[in-house]
């Protein structure tokens, strides 16, 4: 009787091994795929400081893009040649109008003409904003200059007030503004008209 039971034991465990024979050993079957669905790789995925980083570096090329646009839009002795204007050595004092520009990153200069009458540019750039948007919101005192949109500029106003007339031009993110002050308001209006065609084009060479 003993050795019957063992007999009978072995057969049952024959008989399960010889049912596993006949199946591949497949080993993704048994620990991947459970319940019968395939694995997919995770997706790789942007931490918080990559992402910070990435808009860092978007927002810092911007930065020097606007830069660059504002260095070449300002007024240079060539492209004043014409006008009868020399370099100044000290920089006249701002008018109502630019004091009333919104801050940002400007550059400039300042000439003054034969006739002692003086012209000051000054170019701003705005990283965050439209530069036609900042014209539209500068309130200037004075008279209302009329100003023939030039080409190269998107936005063009302009104001008088005694004897000191500015005209703001804007194209993208960059404003450049015209100064002239001279002995009557007169003067100073058709100085700064002269001037707008050139500081537009400087301002078209810049995008």
């Amino acid at each position: 009787m003993r050795h019957g039971r063992v007999f009978i034991l072995a057969a049952v465990v024959l008989a399960g091994v010889a049912g596993c024979a006949n199946r591949p050993n497949n080993l993704e079957i048994y620990y991947d795929q459970p319940g019968g669905t395939p694995s997919t790789p995770a997706a790789p995925t942007v931490t918080p400081s990559q992402a910070s980083r990435d808009a860092q570096s978007s927002t810092a090329r911007a930065a020097d893009d606007i830069a660059k646009q504002v260095d070449t839009a300002v007024l240079t002795s060539s492209d004043l040649i014409h006008e009868g204007v020399h370099a100044s050595t000290t920089r006249p004092a701002n008018g109502a109008c630019f004091d009333a520009v919104p801050a940002g990153d400007p550059r400039g200069a300042s000439w003054v003409y034969n006739s002692g009458s003086t012209l000051v540019q000054q170019v701003t750039g705005y990283l965050d904003k439209l530069a036609t948007d900042v014209v539209s919101q500068v309130q200037c005192d004075g008279d209302a200059l009329d100003v023939q949109l030039p080409k190269g500029a998107e936005k063009a106003r302009g104001w008088c007030q005694s004897g000191t007339c500015t005209v703001l031009l804007a194209s993208g993110h960059v404003l450049s503004g015209l100064q002239v002050t001279a002995s009557a308001t007169g003067r100073a209006s058709d100085a700064v008209r002269s001037l707008v065609p050139i500081a537009a084009g400087k301002l078209a060479a810049a995008e």
